[in-house]
């Protein structure tokens, strides 16, 4: 009877120390405003509002270096998984990886309405946690 108590015993104690070690997946709030410098060569923001489980309103807004200062505009309802947003149009793709401190914009294609030379790519830190106001221009 005493060995069908140990086990007992280390069968309980092996189920509380399992669930103790399960990860626990929380998802980002990607809410905020993240911006990025590169003085001559140009700037962007990113404005972002969750509003949803699985659905944000994005507002991307670039513009590039002298002489020509070319801009780019989307504003987009996109959903997001795991922290990653995705908008495409026909070759144009871009997409937005998030994280604690920045999102990461990656641009492949060209056809993306934006002006000559002008890419969203880069790394965009964030400034804001605050719910930014979409309608705000630049």
């Amino acid at each position: 009877m005493k060995r069908f108590s140990n086990i007992l015993i280390l069968f309980c104690l092996f189920l509380s120390l399992s669930s103790i070690s399960k990860p626990v997946f929380t998802e980002l709030n990607p809410t905020g405003t993240y911006e990025y410098d590169h003085g001559n060569y140009g700037d962007g923001t990113v404005k972002v509002q969750k509003i949803g489980t699985d659905k944000i309103n994005v507002s991307l807004f670039v513009v590039g270096g002298p002489p020509s200062h070319n801009m780019g505009e989307l504003i987009e309802v996109l959903k997001i998984k795991n922290g990653v947003a995705i908008y495409k149009s026909g070759d144009c793709t871009i997409k937005f990886t998030f994280n604690s401190k920045a999102v990461k914009v990656t641009q492949t294609g060209f056809e993306c309405g934006f002006g000559n030379g002008i890419s969203a790519n880069g790394y965009y830190k964030k400034t804001s946690s605050k719910v930014p106001n979409m309608d705000e221009s630049y």
